[in-house]
């Protein structure tokens, strides 16, 4: 008897091959390894190393602790290469930085020292720095609301011969003049500017102007008021804002502060009164060049272009 086939049974003939595995050639993703690989070390290659402060270990940790800039790396790029901006009225002298912090009753003041601003003016601050003038505690006695904030009068006793002796002026790199108030709707004098305060040619010392607000009028052809440097960093611009100006005009007079610096009567006198207790230089990319005076008669591109 002849055995029956399975009719359910598909002939082998008519099998369909199974599907095989595909195996992957990973060497067709070669040339993608190479172009990542390229890439990555073409990013490690542009990217700058990062800057070590040439401030001393101690300094640093203190105006990390305050909440100053401690490198000059922590500048916004508006900081480190100011334009003519919504802040400045025209385009500053490109300048190499010193930085500088500021310890203050108020919080931290961090301060871009830039010579080739006015480098006179400049070199006097960078030096009053260096030598500690302002750990003898230096009243803010001339704050003005909606104006500006004088200062640096630490005392006969804590005042060197060479700060007490006035020095040249910088020629101006902002335009003079009613007619130059505000060009574009920014003031000359911008927020955060540091300047000498002084009462006539050459009479530049030991006394500094901060803006406390933009000012049209700062800087109009007073000689001893072009800006040296600026305030940098939001904490410094919060701090300006706490400072006292409640005293104004009727704060200490300079008399006293020549004669007794900020001693017990002046505290017990102006309770309110705030102080600069110590500064600091945390970080500094200048050199000798970089402080070289401008010479008689210089005039700086930006006021020729704007007279």
């Amino acid at each position: 008897m002849r055995r029956g086939t399975d009719s359910h049974r598909t002939p082998v003939s008519e099998k369909k091959a199974a599907p095989q595995k595909r195996r992957l050639n990973l060497s067709c993703l070669f040339p993608l390894y190479v172009v990542i690989a390229l890439g990555w070390l073409a990013s490690v290659r542009l990217r700058p190393a990062r800057r070590v402060p040439t401030g001393d270990a101690a300094t640093l940790e203190r105006a990390r602790a305050a909440g100053c800039l401690s490198s000059l790396d922590e500048l916004s790029e508006a900081e480190r290469r100011p334009t003519k901006s919504r802040r400045h009225m025209v385009e500053p002298p490109p300048s190499t930085i010193a930085l500088v912090c500021c310890l203050t009753t108020k919080g931290p003041l961090s301060i871009a020292i830039r010579p080739r601003w006015a480098p006179r003016g400049a070199r006097r601050f960078y030096d009053m720095v260096r030598s500690n003038y302002f750990s003898a505690r230096v009243p803010l006695f001339r704050c003005i609301k909606n104006f500006l904030c004088q200062w640096g009068i630490a005392g006969r006793e804590h005042t060197p011969d060479e700060f007490r002796k006035s020095f040249a002026d910088d020629p101006s790199w902002l335009p003079w003049g009613p007619k130059f108030w505000s060009v574009d709707g920014v003031a000359r004098f911008a927020e955060g500017y540091l300047a000498y305060a002084g009462g006539g040619k050459n009479s530049r010392g030991n006394q500094f102007i901060l803006g406390l607000v933009p000012n049209q009028r700062l800087c109009g052809g007073s000689p001893w008021e072009v800006p040296w440097g600026e305030l940098v960093g939001e904490r410094s611009f919060a701090t300006l804002s706490q400072i006292h100006t409640g005293y104004g005009d009727n704060g200490p007079t300079q008399g006293y502060l020549h004669s007794h610096g900020a001693d017990a009567a002046l505290a017990s006198k102006f309770p309110l009164l705030d102080y600069v207790d110590s500064c600091d230089v945390v970080d500094d990319e200048t050199s000798e060049a970089d402080w070289a005076p401008y010479p008689d008669g210089f005039v700086h591109a930006t006021f020729a272009k704007s007279s």
